[in-house]
């Protein structure tokens, strides 16, 4: 449920899946897929973003040219009342890409980035160090597919 008291239906299901494939689909590329006017897209979308389902829009980019970005995913163990709050502290890490609660051995798993891997280590000491932090798993990338 929303903050508005309403559930989300198929409707807007259809379009979050169209959405989170591609963040720049045009409001009438979105309508002629659903059966709507762009306006009634558009305001569809525009209670998403204002109820909070839809949070953000970004992109994804590598620069061609540059070495590739060390990259990991870290498994956090933590203890805290307070996981909103570890977490908006992790998205001020530089590199922290995704943030994910996750069922299973870990509370969260994380997506970090880091030119080097000296900066990476950095970013994974720090989130060490917190008290909250009772352990952590780190995976580092060698290759990816698509």
């Amino acid at each position: 449920m929303t903050s508005t008291n309403r559930q989300i239906d198929e409707l807007d299901r259809t379009l979050l899946t169209l959405l989170a494939t591609d963040g720049r689909a045009t409001m009438a590329d979105l309508g002629r897929v659903v059966g709507l006017s762009r306006t009634a897209v558009l305001a569809r979308v525009q209670r998403l973003e204002r109820d909070g389902v839809i949070r953000g829009y970004r992109a994804d980019v590598e620069l061609p040219g540059l070495a590739a970005a060390h990259r990991a995913r870290v498994g956090l163990v933590i203890r805290t009342p307070d996981v909103a709050g570890y977490v908006r502290r992790l998205a001020t890490l530089p590199g922290i890409s995704e943030v994910e609660t996750v069922t299973g051995e870990y509370d969260l798993l994380l997506m970090v980035t880091a030119p080097s891997s000296g900066e990476l280590d950095v970013v994974l000491d720090t989130i060490s160090g917190w008290r909250e932090t009772i352990r952590t798993t780190t995976w580092v990338v060698l290759r990816r597919y698509g």
